[in-house]
């Protein structure tokens, strides 16, 4: 492994040249010079960047050791010894590395809620299904009727779309087709109001793109980014 001494003045526009991209161990100080973070990074630099955006009040310098062999052992194995160094010297953990701190580890992001047509079944509706799914994909950019939940789409091709969204980093919106307690109804009338007979179905700004299969070809010829930011 190869180590970098401290590097004072750490200034956000420097980091990308100052720092290595590759993987390793760094460790983060305040500007008291006290530990606040010992990290692993397939990109130090990048790290390293995204540490002093969100936390700049504890980023003052930061010590960095380049794995030459960067597997998941190799890296771990660096990272604990980097940690049970710090701990025989304090006789603890960095603070940033505590059980249950979030203010170092990125926590993966809440899966939004998929909508609801209706309250439940015991609500009479006072406009047709068909209004109601117009108005949906009208006033929502990224509409995807699937089956199941984003968080547990219930069967592949759904799942598939699922995927694809959240790799291009769509704001979208989901619908279960197979939630009959309030969406009773759903999918004959979105087969009729749409008229493609098969789910998944994806809407942008209004319109039916398609599903699956199409939604996987725009993507795999690229064309998938261009189709939600136009």
């Amino acid at each position: 492994m190869k180590k970098s001494g401290l590097s004072h003045k750490l200034e956000t526009n420097e980091i990308s040249g100052s720092f290595p991209k590759e993987s390793g161990v760094y460790a983060v100080y305040d500007s008291n010079g006290d530990l606040q973070f010992i990290g692993i990074s397939r990109n130090i630099a990048a790290s390293v960047v995204s540490h002093k955006n969100s936390v700049p009040q504890l980023c003052s310098s930061v010590k960095v050791g380049v794995v030459d062999e960067p597997d998941r052992t190799a890296l771990t194995e660096s990272w604990k010894s980097w940690m049970e160094e710090h701990i025989a010297a304090s006789g603890k953990v960095p603070p940033g590395n505590e059980p249950g701190n979030s203010t170092w580890v990125r926590q993966p992001p809440k899966k939004k809620a998929d909508l609801r047509l209706t309250p439940g079944r015991h609500v009479q509706l006072t406009v047709p299904l068909e209004d109601l799914i117009d108005r949906l994909v009208k006033e929502n950019k990224v509409v995807a009727f699937i089956k199941g939940s984003r968080s547990a789409p219930q069967c592949g091709f759904s799942q598939r779309v699922v995927a694809l969204l959240e790799s291009e980093g769509v704001d979208y919106e989901s619908i279960d087709v197979l939630d009959e307690e309030h969406n009773s109804g759903l999918r004959e009338t979105l087969k009729n109001y749409s008229n493609w007979p098969t789910f998944p179905q994806i809407f942008v700004k209004g319109e039916l793109v398609g599903g699956c299969d199409i939604l996987t070809s725009m993507y795999e010829k690229g064309e998938l980014t261009s189709l939600f930011k136009s």
